[in-house]
């Protein structure tokens, strides 16, 4: 639980229809580094499994990559030797300037439309991986707490409640990337400045960024919580700004893995080890990007969304107590209506009364005479309701002062007049 206060403004509708999927809902935040570590302690073998099952959604983003790299290979080659002739191969002295500016842009155009339709293609692949991502990130939630799984089921439980969440959050991220490299293209086709392209592609970069962390609250937030759709939509988009520093740092160390992956690529190249690279992001990456962003969603669950969903449930359950209670007296006065019983009266406790301030109770020898004749002296004395008579108080009295001079007298001190016991009185019940 969170010692910031409930959130209020904008960020209070954070997580206002949300309900607790499971025990873990409401659990103690942890610190990112020890919940990041928690994912892995004592679970390597089950990750590998895990990464395995997440790898099988993004086989056709993998084959894709694969088959359009393929056919993309050769584009545009011989183009700027057979342009005009398209028999023989003439030197580029003999085409003139003005071919070659032409063959130079049918070339750029032919890459555009073959990337547009590249990456066009690629959006769906991703947005079958985001699925994949999502059964991940219930595992990782689940390590997270210590949870001891099966992992094929939860890794498929995760895909139940997150596959909405996955999917659009992949065909985002493909859209976003098929942003990126429109904008690179486009500025090589029609030869726009240098200083446009840095600002449009650092642009570019930032939505992919922005995108990805929403992509991935998309799934963390039904692994946690049971809400409907358009709201995990609203308190994604609300919880990627509003955790917005920390999201940019999980941004960077997921950024971190990601920039080895490609480092190694290029270190190893076209030899025999160029798979390695990425077997370890497959392998390794997926799930390790993935925890950081379970670690710092679950940081800011605690901090926007637990706190008002304790509040809700406590509410209800207090409505739920008195309902039923209001539901149980309104049967046990619909019971003795029927059987002709009258409701029992409710008994008070007996309560102290101050001797100081104690009234002298009442005799029959001073209540005033009717009709003018007086009572007989020696009648006996009414019993007070709810008392004792004079005699009886007064060898109270003589009984407690015997048993605190026979106290004083064994030893030696002042009797304390504690027990005087008359200083309690019957309330009649």
């Amino acid at each position: 639980m969170s010692d910031e206060g409930v959130k209020t403004g904008l960020w209070s509708r954070i997580g206002s229809g949300a309900a607790r999927r499971d025990e873990y809902t409401t659990a103690a935040r942890l610190g990112g580094w020890p919940a990041f570590k928690a994912m892995w302690s004592g679970h390597f073998t089950k990750v590998l499994f895990a990464s395995l099952l997440a790898l099988i959604f993004s086989l056709p983003a993998i084959a894709w990559v694969i088959v359009s790299g393929a056919l993309s290979g050769n584009i545009g080659t011989g183009v700027p030797f057979n342009i005009f002739d398209g028999i023989g191969y003439p030197s580029p002295d003999a085409m003139g300037e003005y071919g070659l500016t032409v063959a130079r842009d049918l070339g750029n155009l032919m890459y555009y439309n073959a990337a547009v339709f590249r990456f066009s293609v690629l959006i769906p692949c991703i947005a079958v991986t985001g699925v994949g991502i999502g059964g991940l990130a219930y595992v990782a939630r689940m390590y997270m707490y210590g949870e001891q799984i099966r992992v094929l089921r939860t890794f498929f439980k995760g895909v139940a409640c997150n596959w909405a969440g996955g999917l659009t959050g992949g065909a985002l991220t493909g859209a976003s990337v098929f942003l990126l490299v429109l904008t690179h293209y486009s500025f090589t086709l029609h030869g726009w400045g240098l200083a446009g392209r840095i600002f449009a592609m650092i642009g570019a970069v930032v939505l992919v960024v922005l995108v990805a962390v929403y992509s991935f609250y998309l799934v963390t937030i039904p692994s946690a919580y049971k809400t409907s759709y358009p709201r995990i939509l609203r308190d994604a988009l609300l919880l990627t700004f509003a955790n917005f520093l920390k999201n940019m740092l999980a941004a960077l160390l997921a950024g971190l893995f990601v920039g080895a992956m490609f480092l190694l690529n290029l270190l190893f190249g076209s030899s025999q080890m160029s798979a390695l690279p990425w077997a370890l992001m497959f392998f390794l990456g997926y799930y390790a990007i993935t925890g950081i962003f379970v670690a710092c969603s679950q940081a800011a669950f605690s901090k926007y969304i637990t706190e008002g969903l304790v509040e809700r449930e406590t509410k209800l359950k207090n409505e739920q107590y008195y309902a039923a209670k209001r539901e149980q007296r309104r049967q046990q006065k619909a019971v003795a209506a029927e059987s002709g019983e009258k409701p029992s009266a409710k008994k008070q406790p007996a309560h102290y009364v101050n001797p100081k301030k104690k009234k002298k109770t009442g005799t029959a020898q001073d209540a005033p005479a009717e009709d003018g004749k007086e009572r007989a002296a020696d009648a006996p004395a009414a019993q007070p309701k709810g008392g004792y008579t004079a005699a009886e108080l007064s060898k109270m009295e003589d009984d407690r002062r015997k048993i605190a001079e026979k106290a004083a007298e064994d030893d030696g001190k002042t009797p304390s007049g504690l027990e005087d016991l008359s200083v309690y009185e019957d309330d009649g019940e």
